[in-house]
């Protein structure tokens, strides 16, 4: 905060308190709040003050309702940071705190615990919903055609026989590997022994029926991702 923005939150305090405002006293309240600038959230401070209180407020008072102001909107927002998978801790540190400083400054939206996580259930509930409607003597029918995966392994390279995403190029931003390449850190580096979240979930839409939505190789699933049973499923047929 400069003292030409400590002199303009001052006549807010002016019009409750009616204090007299002079150079000093600019000067004074913008080295205690020169980490605070003169925003919505500032000014709110001295209001919400006043609406409760009669007493003067200092650059405290300013400074602690402000914060409390912004810690209730990240906590209304649950912001929720997975990461990826190749980033380095300082790339981690930096974009969680901007996902902070998002909810802070009210631009994540208010919403409930279950939304944040996108909140699905457990693993062995959609093992056995995928069983429903079939007797369990029922063979089930492959989710990947065996002519299928005999053609994918063929044209992968012995060492990289095991990643039969390859198939697929990567969409991940960072990445864009095309078919048959391996993945790549955002540092450049191959990913020999995997692949980026976003090309194993490329490949389950790409050779996989969905035993939870019923959506076809080719199809996407009704959901916004792969359902995870989708994805273990190709993974199932794979390893056999």
């Amino acid at each position: 905060m400069t003292p030409a923005d400590a002199a303009e939150l001052l006549t807010l305090c002016a019009a409750f308190d009616r204090r007299t405002i002079g150079e000093s006293d600019a000067r004074a309240w913008a080295y205690a709040l020169r980490d605070i600038p003169l925003d919505d959230d500032t000014r709110d401070a001295v209001a919400d003050h006043y609406g409760r209180t009669e007493a003067w407020i200092t650059p405290a008072h300013v400074r602690k309702i402000r914060a409390g102001l912004r810690t209730q909107r990240i906590e209304t927002a649950h912001p929720v940071y997975d990461g990826h998978p190749d980033e380095s801790s300082v790339e981690f540190t930096e974009r969680r705190r901007a996902q902070l400083a998002a909810a802070a400054d009210g631009i994540l939206p208010s919403r409930t615990i279950g939304q944040a996580l996108d909140a699905a259930p457990p693993r062995a509930v959609l093992a056995l919903a995928a069983g429903v409607g079939r007797s369990v003597d029922d063979e089930p029918r492959p989710y990947v055609a065996p002519e299928t995966r005999a053609a994918i392994r063929k044209t992968l390279p012995g060492r990289r026989a095991a990643l039969v995403e390859l198939a697929v190029a990567c969409p991940n931003e960072q990445c864009r590997a095309a078919v048959r390449r391996l993945c790549k850190s955002s540092r450049g580096v191959e990913l020999r022994t995997g692949v980026h979240g976003a090309r194993r979930d490329a490949y389950a839409t790409t050779y996989a029926t969905c035993p939870e939505c019923g959506s076809g190789p080719g199809e996407p699933c009704t959901s916004a991702e792969p359902h995870p049973a989708r994805i273990r499923a190709v993974r199932e047929v794979e390893a056999a």
